[in-house]
């Protein structure tokens, strides 16, 4: 039986084999994925993974409107649409 500190899922359970021809569980910490675009699922560019994995707020976004939360192209697009809906 784990300490209780490893029995929950916040820790990722990975089967390894020892040295000595044991197989024991080691438990690893879980990483979030890279951040993608909310439109269109593409992963944002601009945006350091080594931030991602420590979780530091600084990084995590681009000074653009919308950075960190849509992608340049989708963001070009809905900047386009909204000038052409503005101007009719």
């Amino acid at each position: 039986m784990p300490r209780p500190a490893l029995r929950s899922r916040k820790l990722r359970r990975t089967s390894m084999k020892t040295p000595g021809g044991r197989h024991v569980v080691h438990y690893e910490k879980r990483f979030s994925s890279k951040p993608r675009c909310a439109i269109c699922g593409r992963p944002l560019s601009g945006i350091d993974m080594a931030r991602v994995k420590t979780r530091h707020i600084a990084g995590l976004t681009v000074s653009r409107p919308y950075g960190g939360y849509i992608c340049h192209r989708c963001l070009a697009l809905g900047l386009r649409l909204a000038v052409r809906l503005s101007s009719a």
